[in-house]
């Protein structure tokens, strides 16, 4: 007696773990995978766009850097400011004269007109 009931205790222990439920997988373990995730990237922030200034108007920003006022003494620094070489200043302040932009002196400086320089 003693003998079938080791033997029946047995038995059910041998077959309860055979149909044991699997409890991790709705933990995120056992058969399931859990799901991949896709990383998401940010896009980048977008820079300001900067104007493409024409030669006039870097000349004339380049000069009203130099207080005003274009002369013998700083014509190097607004040539290199507003990259221009000499022939293209010659042919700008004429443009820029005729617009009513810049004056010119009869000392050979150039004066612009604008609402920064009055």
């Amino acid at each position: 007696m003693i003998l079938r009931i080791v033997t029946l205790i047995g038995a059910l222990s041998l077959a309860g773990c055979g149909t044991m439920t699997d409890f991790r997988a709705g933990l995120g373990g056992g058969a399931s995978r859990p799901a991949t995730m896709t990383p998401v990237i940010a896009p980048a922030p977008i820079a300001p766009v900067t104007p493409v200034l024409t030669a006039k108007e870097r000349l004339v920003a380049a000069i009203e850097g130099q207080g005003c006022e274009l002369n013998a003494t700083n014509v190097g620094a607004v040539l290199t400011n507003a990259t221009i070489t000499r022939e293209e200043l010659l042919q700008l302040t004429s443009q820029l004269q005729s617009e009513g932009r810049v004056v010119v002196s009869g000392s050979g400086a150039i004066r612009v007109t604008s609402a920064k320089c009055i």
